[in-house]
């Protein structure tokens, strides 16, 4: 673990005793390595803000969240990818002539906030880490404390050693201006949690196993508008605005070119998603697999319910092939399917 002291500054104070009680408030007990991080957030030494990081299921986002749900104060909680989107689309719909800088749009996504909490800080594209190396400074220019959750160290963020270098700036912004602090390695929590039965939305999903499609799988049957200004069609198998449903194949949202920002825009008209025809890990290639965790990442961060079909149970669809970058983080966010069901067809 690691902490740098800084001068006095807008991170919002929190008493340790207020934070902890919400932290055990339904019988969970924290471990040593949470504890101490509970009394850094809630400790003097932290001013501007921190990166708090480590392994998978260790609690990052559960701290987070608690501290932030316990505050007070005017704040902001949003996934990395829906902040980049909701700077892109402030930036999009400036009037014609009046354009505006990404400085002023962060400085109006974030409002009168206190507190800025960004989750699942994760890069692996470079076009995120130029826009980051814009957006980063509004955010640290801003009368906010600033709470960052990740997965990774700093100097592991778009770890891609062709593009790294691209990131290097935005390291060294966290570096100078957060108390980065890392929660030691222990429990993955996450599985003991999906055992609980507790939970709705993405906690009540499903793992399907079928050895071939269904019948809507077999073809296109819907369009559903995607992009900034809905402007583009994305083929899908079926979708219903009005009851919030959209099921569609793997290859149609996971083999095609859709962004993280195209499954955000969707999960405003659609609550239940059904994905079918999941190929074995083997079948996949890395860009369809990215795709495929980055739908996990939005569905999770917006606890929306996903039915997925797929060949093979899930334990055994995770260990069927090597997977690629980033796929402790993934099987760790699926491991919330065992609060569902698993069957077989």
């Amino acid at each position: 673990m690691s902490g740098r002291r800084r001068e006095r500054g807008p991170w919002p104070h929190l008493r340790e005793t207020t934070l902890t009680a919400a932290l055990e408030s339904d019988g969970k007990v924290l471990d040593a390595g949470q504890r101490a991080t509970v009394q850094l957030l809630t400790g003097r030494r932290i001013t501007r803000g921190v990166y708090l990081h480590g392994g998978v299921g260790r609690g990052k986002t559960w701290l987070g969240a608690e501290f932030f749900n316990a505050l007070e104060v005017p704040k902001l909680r949003l996934h990395m990818h829906a902040l980049l989107g909701q700077v892109n689309q402030v930036v999009a719909s400036a009037q014609a002539g009046q354009p505006i800088g990404i400085d002023h749009a962060v400085a109006r996504i974030v409002g009168d906030a206190r507190l800025v909490f960004i989750d699942e800080f994760h890069v692996h594209d470079v076009g995120d880490a130029m826009l980051l190396r814009r957006v980063l400074p509004g955010l640290l220019s801003l009368d906010a404390g600033l709470l960052l959750t990740s997965n990774y160290p700093t100097d592991g963020l778009l770890p891609d050693p062709l593009f790294h270098h691209a990131m290097v700036p935005v390291i060294e912004m966290i570096q100078s201006s957060l108390t980065e602090w890392q929660i030691p390695n222990g429990v993955d929590y996450r599985p003991l949690n999906a055992s609980s039965g507790r939970g709705a939305g993405f906690a009540s999903v499903s793992w399907t196993v079928a050895g071939s499609p269904g019948p809507t799988a077999a073809g296109t049957s819907a369009r559903v508008p995607v992009g900034f200004s809905g402007t583009r069609q994305l083929e899908v198998a079926a979708a219903d605005p009005e009851a919030g449903e959209l099921e569609a194949t793997f290859g149609q949202l996971c083999g095609t070119p859709v962004s993280v920002q195209d499954f955000l825009g969707l999960t405003r008209t659609y609550s239940r998603w059904r994905l079918l025809s999941v190929p074995c890990p083997e079948e996949i290639d890395v860009q369809a697999f990215q795709r495929f965790a980055f739908l996990v990442d939005v569905l999770v961060d917006a606890d929306l319910r996903l039915d997925v079909e797929a060949p093979l149970p899930l334990r055994d669809w995770a260990r069927a092939a090597p997977l690629p970058r980033d796929a402790d983080r993934f099987l760790s966010r699926l491991s919330l399917l065992g609060r569902g069901r698993t069957a077989t067809t």
